[in-house]
């Protein structure tokens, strides 16, 4: 059997590699919130200026703000699958232990629904402004029955957010994916789910090669 060395786009650097005491910070705390774990903070570190800079921003719009911390890591977790990084799709948040297994596995699917109606505005917004699927004056007409303009904010820019740190994290290919993929095979996709499909089935035969 051949074994391939997994070799990232874009390395982490070590932790003797860490001379700022801000970044040492940001790499450490990543350690308990999880999402982004440290990995992610391990490779923006070959630019310490700027993995600060999103570390601050990042935690404001995921952990702070006013819309529920929840509904926030449940659309990160449906952009995560819809853009089909692997890497995304498998953190979660310890300070979202309220979303069920069944919420994670079905929150991209096409036909399913989530059962709190603020949750599922929230949810329809993130796949319009991820899938770019032209339901925008349906998306606002929903989100305006639950959000203040300033919410509406807040969850757009951390949706873009999320969407640029999930084409980044996978393009930098951080770490190689698992045997048994993090991404339902039915999961809305930007690429279309034929190509979702098709892309699990080489992950799945990559992994079986390691």
């Amino acid at each position: 059997m051949t074994i391939l060395k997994h070799v990232p786009n874009v390395p982490q650097i070590s932790d003797t590699d860490v001379d700022d005491p801000e970044l040492s910070q940001v790499i450490e705390r990543a350690a308990v919130t999880k999402s982004p774990p440290q990995a992610w903070y391990r490779t923006m570190g070959n630019n310490p200026e700027v993995a600060k800079a999103f570390a601050n921003y990042w935690d404001m719009l995921h952990r702070g703000g006013s819309v529920p911390h929840q509904i926030k890591e449940l659309g990160r977790i449906q952009i995560a699958q819809m853009i089909g990084c692997e890497f995304c799709a498998r953190q979660t948040s310890p300070l979202a232990v309220t979303i069920t297994e069944e919420e994670k596995t079905s929150c991209a699917l096409p036909n399913w629904e989530h059962p709190d109606p603020k949750t599922r505005a929230a949810l329809h917004y993130a796949r319009t402004l991820t899938l770019d699927d032209g339901r925008d004056a349906q998306v606002y007409e929903e989100l305006k029955k639950y959000y203040s303009n300033a919410e509406i904010i807040e969850l757009s820019a951390f949706f873009c957010l999320t969407a640029g740190g999930n084409r980044m994290a996978k393009s930098w290919s951080i770490e190689p994916h698992g045997e048994v993929s993090a991404i339902p095979a039915r999961a809305m996709s930007i690429h279309g789910v034929e190509a979702r499909e098709s892309l699990n089935q080489a992950l799945l035969s990559e992994a079986q090669v390691r």
